[in-house]
C-alpha cells in the first residue's frame, strides 16, 4: 500500500513496542488499515503515534488527558499547549 508502512515496522522506528500501537489503534488513537493480515498507517499517524508516546512518556498523562489532547489539537502538535488544554478542562496531571 503507497504511503502506508506496516505496523511493527513503525512501532521499531519509534522504539516501541507493536503491542503499544495497537493499544492505540484499539482506543482510536490512531487509524490503520489491514491488508493481507497485516496493519498498516500512514505517515500523519506514525507522526500522531510518537506524539501520544511522548505524551505518555515525558508528561505521564492518562487515557483521559490524552483522548482530550488528542480531541483538541490539530497537527502540528504542540507540547507547550498541553498544560493549557489540561488547565482549562480542569484536568489534572
Amino acid at each position: 500500500m503507497p504511503g502506508y508502512e506496516p505496523i511493527a515496522a513503525i512501532a521499531a522506528s519509534l522504539s516501541t513496542d507493536e503491542s503499544t500501537l495497537l493499544e492505540f489503534h484499539r482506543k482510536g488513537w490512531i487509524q490503520a488499515r489491514e491488508r493481507g493480515g497485516t496493519l498498516f498507517a500512514s505517515a500523519d499517524q506514525r507522526y500522531r503515534a510518537k506524539y501520544i508516546l511522548h505524551l505518555v512518556q515525558t508528561k505521564n498523562l492518562t487515557d483521559d488527558q490524552i483522548q482530550l489532547v488528542l480531541e483538541t489539537q490539530r497537527p502540528p502538535y504542540s507540547l507547550a499547549a498541553v498544560d493549557e488544554i489540561l488547565k482549562q478542562h480542569a484536568i489534572s496531571k
